[in-house]
């Protein structure tokens, strides 16, 4: 794949998307759309207490999972110059599966847990080991 020229940020540049990544993904993704997901879900598969079943939670996951992934797509397309096929599955896949994991941790730590671990491996990736 060819990089387009000018795209990748600095260090500091990565520093500060980090914490786009981790408060405001975070904020949107998990605590907004997964949460909705969860309870829609939850109001057509609940136990006898009206909790969310397990199943529910996981559809829940997945879908905000998938739309996580996607939502990459965009800078892909910046840092890549074009969008092919192969990008866009590699995309949605990787980011997916941060996504689902994410998600896992919100369901069980809470939403701290998740901010922290977004932030975490963001940090990784555009601040220690850039390009």
């Amino acid at each position: 794949m060819r990089r387009f020229s000018g795209a990748e940020p600095s260090r500091w540049q990565g520093f500060l998307a980090s914490f786009y990544g981790g408060i405001n993904e975070e904020l949107l993704l998990r605590f907004g759309l997964l949460t909705l997901f969860a309870w829609a879900f939850g109001k057509l598969s609940h136990t006898a207490e009206g909790r969310t079943t397990p199943a529910a939670f996981w559809t829940a996951n997945l879908l905000a999972a998938l739309l996580f992934g996607a939502g990459h797509l965009p800078a892909a397309s910046v840092m890549i110059g074009h969008l092919t096929p192969m990008l866009v599955l590699r995309t949605i896949m990787l980011n997916g599966v941060a996504g689902i994991v994410l998600g896992y941790l919100y369901w069980k730590r809470g939403l701290e847990s998740s901010m922290v671990a977004h932030f975490s491996v963001d940090l990784i990736a555009h601040v220690l080991m850039p390009g």
